[in-house]
């Protein structure tokens, strides 16, 4: 099968490439000639292929032959300060264009898995309860409206070409020592410093606007320490985070499974994520201390991944506190299996 992977030197795309290699597909690696993280795939039994997705004919050429496209590359928010605004747009919602394009003029029946994300509904916009496929797409940032971009030019290829397409929104994907920083101080009041004036936020506290703001005079509140935030009902912040293992796992159940053609599935760990329980293992394991702050402003979010299982048969394996493990023995630079990607704090 001859499978073509754009993104290749990426958290994700790395990571598929070494596995589908691994697996003996016939894998074509597409990235820019000067790309520093080429690094990443040497002696892999893998076809290099240099080309910007910008260049439409390029992709064309590309993926002529190809059997599955599978999409996963993307710029993100922290890239802001690095490229202009419209060159993130044109990467993200062109690139696109280019992909699709290269597989309809390709004349076959060339499948196509495109990575999206969760920031399509905005995790700081979503309600408290389980983000379904059906969810409202209402996101607040540039990188998320160019993401239902994205999946809109799929859908609209799917229906008027017939592209055999799958979409999947995985929600902050872990590949590297992101678990060790995500729960410092600094990360929960950088989110509240950015978002809590936003009223479309889930912890927009109108009433009480400058809590968080005394919350974070208390002394102990130190960057490198980890956070706990509550509310006065004691209820602590919950995330649902992803290990770059399960969306390997799942992307290549996906590859020429007709039950997944035409979907959209949400991925993400193999459990909640609740403060109040994982920080404490995250401090024991590493000898760090833990600040508990009560403010207003909470933030509790998961997805139902109901559909995976009942379409796909699929179930992730990892959890929060696999996910914790991982990262400690990256640090060490111990061999996990898992080809570290670029420390995202946010996407």
């Amino acid at each position: 099968m001859n499978t073509v992977i754009t993104g290749s030197t990426g958290r994700v795309g790395a990571n598929l490439v070494k596995r589908l290699c691994d697996n003996g597909y016939d894998v074509t690696a597409c990235m820019l000639s000067n790309d520093k993280d080429e690094s990443k795939l040497d002696g892999m039994k893998v076809r290099k292929t240099y080309v910007d997705i910008l260049d439409k004919d390029g992709m064309k050429e590309v993926i002529k032959d190809s059997d599955v496209v599978i999409h996963a590359a993307a710029v993100h928010e922290s890239s802001y300060s690095e490229i202009q605004e419209h060159k993130f747009f044109d990467i993200n919602v062109k690139g696109m264009f280019n992909v699709l394009e290269g597989i309809r003029s390709s004349g076959k029946d060339t499948q196509l898995i495109c990575l999206s994300s969760s920031a399509v509904y905005d995790v700081f916009t979503a309600p408290p309860t389980p983000i379904t496929e059906e969810q409202r797409r209402n996101p607040i940032t540039l990188y998320g409206m160019t993401k239902i971009l994205v999946e809109e030019q799929v859908r609209q290829y799917q229906l008027q070409h017939g592209i055999p397409s799958t979409i999947l929104r995985p929600n902050y994907i872990v590949a590297g020592p992101e678990m060790l920083y995500a729960f410092n101080c600094s990360v929960v009041f950088d989110v509240l410093n950015k978002y809590s004036d936003n009223s479309n936020c889930q912890f927009h506290k109108p009433d009480e606007p400058n809590a968080w703001l005394e919350a974070k005079s208390n002394p102990e509140i130190k960057s490198e320490n980890l956070c706990i935030p509550k509310s006065s009902e004691g209820k602590a912040w919950q995330w649902h985070m992803t290990d770059v293992r399960d969306v390997i796992e799942l992307i290549e159940r996906c590859l020429e499974n007709k039950a997944a053609y035409g979907k959209t599935f949400n991925i993400a760990g193999s459990d909640v994520c609740d403060w109040s329980v994982l920080i404490p293992y995250l401090a024991e394991k590493t000898g760090r201390k833990v600040v508990e702050v009560e403010i207003p402003n909470l933030w509790q979010y998961s997805f139902d991944q109901s559909e995976l299982k009942s379409i796909l048969d699929f179930q992730s394996k990892y959890d929060h506190f696999a996910m914790v493990d991982a990262a400690i023995a990256m640090s060490k630079n111990e061999d996990i299996g898992i080809i570290q990607g670029e420390t995202l704090l946010f996407e």
